[in-house]
């Protein structure tokens, strides 16, 4: 379900078969993940290549790892955003309460 990979300080997270982020997945994945973002400093980028829909769970579950990475002085990024859940980021009026990188291969820039 999930692929966590590490360089150095940063967490790159994907998903594998999911194209829903729900009360289900929401549960996993935000224990898995706050524990990365705990790291002082760390860098969480999540790559939502895939996920066409975002759940009232889903929503509270990135809420709160961004919570989680304020708190430790690390930062959650969310790359690969489909057009589907950016219309949900507006619809829900939250489409400023996340990082959000177009083009992850250029993160550095977004990040400094």
């Amino acid at each position: 379900m999930l692929k966590i990979e590490r360089e150095n300080n940063r967490f790159i997270v994907s998903f594998f078969k999911v194209s829903r982020l729900n009360t289900t997945i929401s549960k996993i994945i935000e224990k898995q993940l706050s524990q990365l973002l705990n790291e002082n400093g760390a860098e969480l980028l999540l790559d939502l290549q895939g996920i066409k829909f975002i759940d009232t769970s889903g929503f509270n579950t990135l809420h709160k790892l961004n919570g989680i990475a304020e708190k430790y002085n690390s930062r959650l990024i969310l790359t690969n955003v489909s057009a589907e859940v950016k219309d949900l980021f507006r619809l829900l009026e939250v489409e400023d309460a996340f990082t959000v990188c177009v083009y992850p291969e250029k993160v550095a820039e977004v990040v400094k």
